[in-house]
């Protein structure tokens, strides 16, 4: 990272615009014209990662790690330099050795080269450092970060993260038991380390592939909220971990809106650990189904974006866009909001719920349609036989009503005949039918009766009941068919046989009264 700021004599540290030229070579705007003879003070920030060599490449457990730096004794610049002085400081006293150039000088935890004088545009001189650094040399290969965001009033933050310890390597075997008795025997091993998440973040978690990992501390703080991290184990020279991390920060802390137009400010990355290194970032953006008319502010670093992808999550019908960008060699100066501009109708807001809706309403009709179909392959002995018995008892109604209305209500008929006309061949004739149809249509009762009563025995006691109102009427209709005869023989007089018609016929009635209600009750 390359930052340049001006100092003049009214203003102090006013940051001025880079353009990158080349590679190492940068382009400055000055905050206003330098006329001849005018003179104005700048301050260039570089930051420089995978400078510090490990020498040796491999140490045992409990040693201290030594590390080379390769640089440039003179500040390199595309101008000619009347006079500079680079000191190099280190953070420790125990210095193995330094390239000497004259004048050169170890001062305390210093290294200072110069002063030199005229020094001509593009001079380089090569100085090597040697030096003890048991800072944690921890890098992060690769960060994958996901943020999903919805208009209901959350955002979701996920982080994966492939580390690597890029110190020197162990050389031994790694003793667990040394490292136990003694922690800080090991004084190049990572333990633990402290990640800020953003104060209003919450449902913090930390995983990796093997699942929950407990070794952690969540502290929280005003500004911030800090994340112990503490791996599964610790980590020395060219040891790997793969971990991640995910949390929640309600929407208003990132999103803003103005109608239907909306901006998203957040960190392209967020402070993982002090002094952090990315070698590789990817930032996936993803945004609520329907938005569209994307505009990005990038901040003041190289970002590149891929091509914009879909992805399809619940309630989700044509997919929501993921916006996403990637960056290489990034440290904790990188740490700078990125803005992306979009538009969203807020009514596609209620279209899952109402998706949710529908989908519960269609589901129910077709319960309610199913419940009510018979799908079954099997035959219902129970249905079938009341199908049976039912029709049954229709048959055997149809055939007591028959024998009312053909034999019955015939008789009276015949009776009433026998009374007005002496022809005794009609009257034979006519009675001889009626005992015939009605010897068959007894029969037939008496048929289906008893298969009422094999397919439902609980029904014997009605049949019986109705049998035996149907025999007190054959009994009063054989009565009839005696009164008749007597009538057409002329063996009873006028007023014998209305003494007998009114109570024989009321009979009758009442007896055909009773098989309907027998009938009913059946």
């Amino acid at each position: 990272a390359v930052v340049s700021t001006q100092s003049t004599g009214t203003q102090a540290g006013i940051k001025l615009p880079l353009k990158k030229v080349s590679d190492g070579l940068y382009e400055a705007t000055l905050s206003g014209a330098l006329t001849a003879g005018a003179t104005t003070s700048l301050t260039v920030e570089m930051s420089f990662t995978h400078v510090l060599e490990p020498f040796p490449k491999a140490i045992n457990q409990p040693d201290n790690q030594l590390v080379r730096m390769h640089s440039n004794a003179y500040f390199y610049s595309p101008y000619d330099t009347t006079s500079q002085t680079s000191t190099f400081k280190l953070g420790t006293s125990k210095i193995e050795s330094f390239t000497p150039r004259l004048p050169s000088k170890k001062d305390g935890s210093s290294v200072v080269y110069g002063p030199y004088s005229g020094i001509s545009a593009k001079t380089s001189a090569k100085v090597t450092v040697h030096f003890e650094n048991n800072a944690p040399f921890l890098t992060i290969r690769s960060l994958k970060r996901d943020i999903e965001v919805s208009h209901w009033g959350n955002v979701a933050v996920e982080e994966h993260y492939e580390m690597t310890h890029t110190g020197a390597k162990l050389k031994s075997q790694f003793s667990r038991l040394d490292f136990q008795r003694n922690p800080i025997g090991a004084p190049t091993a990572i333990k633990s380390f402290r990640t800020v998440l953003p104060a209003s973040s919450r449902d913090v978690y930390y995983r990796d592939d093997i699942g929950n990992i407990s070794t952690s501390n969540l502290r929280e703080t005003d500004d911030a909220n800090e994340l112990e991290i503490r791996p599964r184990f610790p980590l020395f020279g060219g040891w790997n971990t793969k971990y991640y991390i995910g949390y929640n920060v309600p929407s208003y802390e990132m999103l803003g809106s103005n109608g239907n137009n909306y901006k998203l400010e957040l960190p392209f990355v967020d402070h993982t650990y002090d002094n952090m290194v990315v070698d590789s970032a990817r930032l996936r953006v993803i945004l609520p189904e329907g938005c569209s008319d994307f505009e990005v502010v990038y901040p003041d670093f190289e970002i590149t974006r891929e091509p914009d992808e879909v992805v399809k999550t619940y309630l989700d019908t044509f997919g929501r866009p993921v916006l996403i960008f990637n960056a290489k060699n990034l440290e904790e100066s990188h740490i700078q909001n990125i803005e992306i501009y979009y538009q969203f109708n807020s009514l596609m807001l209620y279209r899952e719920p109402l998706l949710v809706v529908n989908a519960f309403l269609i589901f129910f009709v077709i319960v309610i349609i199913v419940v009510r179909l018979d799908f079954s392959i099997a035959v219902d002995e129970d249905s079938e036989a009341r199908q049976r018995v039912s029709y049954l008892v229709e048959e055997l109604y149809n055939l007591v009503n028959k024998i009312k209305n053909t034999v019955s209500d015939e008789y009276v008929e015949l009776l009433k005949g026998a009374r007005s006309s002496k022809d005794l061949k009609a009257f034979k004739s006519s009675k001889k039918e009626l005992e015939v149809l009605y010897k068959q249509l007894l029969d037939e009762c008496s048929s289906v009766s008893k298969k009422i009563v094999a397919f439902a025995p609980t029904l014997t006691d009605r049949v019986a009941e109705l049998t035996r109102r149907e025999g007190e009427r054959k009994s009063i209709i054989s009565s009839v068919s005696a009164l008749a005869d007597k009538v057409q023989a002329d063996k009873i007089s006028r007023s014998a046989y209305e003494s007998q018609e009114g109570p024989l016929l009321s009979k009758l009635y009442a007896a055909q009264s009773n098989i309907e209600d027998a009938l009913a009750v059946l």
